[in-house]
């Protein structure tokens, strides 16, 4: 190293190199230091788009750099979870990156033997390329925890999911350290019999719900509706409400309460007085 005058600016080419060497992708860098931990300002947050979950969650938004939790309520709602991490998949914005990374989805072969594999029509229906997916299946929980901690350090991916019977904290914690280390979201669905026990920044709870109709079509299904439950939520606070999605926009919206009224009848006609028989026995009588 050259001594002397040439010195001091030596050591600041080097250091600039340094930083240039080191400094994360765009996808990942902060902007101006008021974005997310991955360069995503708050105009695009990773947000449910409703005021009361947003106002739930730490910064009115989830983590983009974390491990969220989603369980369904029983296990009939395996889909209901399938489907708000396909929801949440679809709001998560894309940064600065274009078109938007692909994402990592982690199967065990059990849970796709008791609800299905992942169908591309029915993934284009709900709004998402299938061509984004990259799907794994896997024999074991073990296996699956595996692919999502090499999934989040590759630092390639917008997003990991993986689906699986149980995590444990150990595990979950380790999913939450390398989301964190890979400035990457991951999604972990368990059953509803797994541990409670969880690193995950946000635990959710999800059940089906009966949806209502078409506006359009009385005879044909509305959007789907889930009932959320933020069981546990890191710098937040947990909270329940109804919602429903919307594939075509890709926007939730709180369900409609019904209304607390007795069940309406049919009105039935009254026919004329002289017409109608006053009991069955009087119709006997008068055969």
């Amino acid at each position: 190293m050259p001594s002397g005058p040439q010195q001091p600016t030596v050591l600041a080419a080097l250091r600039r190199r340094i930083a240039a060497i080191e400094r994360p992708p765009p996808q990942f860098a902060d902007r101006d230091g008021s974005g997310t931990a991955d360069g995503r300002n708050a105009a695009e947050a990773w947000r449910f788009g409703l005021a009361d979950i947003d106002a739930a969650l730490p910064g009115g938004r989830l983590a983009t750099d974390g491990l969220h939790d989603i369980r369904p309520q029983e296990h009939q709602d395996g889909p209901a979870a399938v489907g708000l991490a396909l929801a949440l998949l679809l709001r998560l914005p894309a940064g600065d990156a274009a078109p938007p990374g692909p994402v990592l989805w982690c199967q065990n072969r059990r849970c796709a033997g008791d609800f299905g594999r992942l169908y591309g029509p029915g993934l284009a229906a709900f709004g998402l390329d299938a061509a984004r997916l990259i799907v794994l299946r896997a024999e074991r929980d073990r296996d699956v925890l595996w692919a999502m901690e090499e999934g989040l350090n590759a630092r390639a991916l917008s997003l990991v999911i993986g689906e699986l019977e149980q995590a444990d904290f150990t595990a979950s914690r380790r999913l939450a350290l390398a989301a964190r280390q890979g400035r990457m979201p991951a999604l972990l669905l368990q059953s509803p019999a797994a541990a409670q026990a969880s690193a995950a920044r946000t635990r959710w709870r999800i059940a089906a719900r009966p949806g209502a109709a078409d506006a359009w079509d009385a005879r044909a299904p509305g959007p789907v509706r889930w009932h959320l439950h933020l069981a546990r939520c890191r710098g937040g606070r947990p909270g329940a409400w109804t919602v429903e999605w919307n594939h075509a926009t890709h926007r939730f919206r709180l369900a409609a309460a019904l209304a607390d009224r007795p069940a309406q009848t049919r009105p039935t006609q009254t026919r004329p007085a002289q017409t109608r028989p006053d009991s069955v026995a009087a119709r006997r009588r008068s055969g």
